[in-house]
């Protein structure tokens, strides 16, 4: 294990151990996202093509866990399925990715705590496994999962605004804003690149487990 790896996992543990002696509040939440994904994509020339490709919306959704600490400081943890892609017209020929992922995510965050609406900012990192992926030029299709064109891995972070309202005691709502900035090249090939994004809305529930 590398130093940088021991000072995260230290850091970790000790951000847990702090949420957990104070007077914080868990909830398990439930959330569904709307999202626009596409592609950021660099040639073999290294010229940037992200223009050229046409984002789709799709969705996503998932269960997690919150922390939210008296002082407002926040710990979230996810798990949930996303989909992604995007389409590219070019010399006469129309080209469609449509992948489906299973992702976790690991974050930290501060809400500004009040009695009804509390605003909040997140920032988290997220691994995610390709359980599906399908390429359609024209109208024949290609299985990305078998033909290992694509690597099946992706990481990256969420940066995530949101508000969270009271409903009562034991139940919030909150709606989110979603900024994805995968890091990982989905290319085999490393003289290209192409890292997956995404802009979405969020609208979840929280259910309080303890006050």
């Amino acid at each position: 294990m590398t130093m940088k790896k021991i000072k995260f996992t230290l850091l970790l543990l000790g951000f847990i151990s702090y949420v957990t002696t104070v007077n914080a509040q868990s909830s398990l939440t439930i959330e569904a996202s709307q999202l626009y994904a596409s592609f950021k994509f660099t040639d073999t020339e290294g010229t940037n093509l992200n223009s050229e490709y046409s984002g789709i919306f799709t969705g996503a959704y998932g269960l997690g866990y919150r922390f939210i600490a008296d002082n407002g400081i926040m710990l979230n943890v996810g798990l949930g399925m996303r989909k992604a892609g995007a389409t590219l017209d070019y010399d006469a020929m129309n080209y469609t990715w449509d992948l489906q992922y299973a992702n976790g995510r690991l974050g930290f965050g501060y809400m500004l705590k009040k009695d009804k609406i509390s605003p909040y900012l997140n920032v988290s990192g997220y691994y995610a496994y390709m359980l599906r992926g399908f390429q359609t030029i024209n109208n024949e299709n290609f299985n990305l999962k078998k033909s290992k064109l694509l690597n099946e891995t992706d990481y990256g972070i969420f940066i995530t605004p949101g508000v969270q309202f009271k409903l009562s005691d034991a139940i919030s709502s909150f709606v989110e804003f979603n900024y994805l900035m995968g890091l990982n090249n989905l290319e085999k090939d490393e003289n290209q690149k192409a890292t997956n994004f995404a802009y979405g809305v969020t609208l979840g529930l929280s259910f309080s487990i303890s006050k």
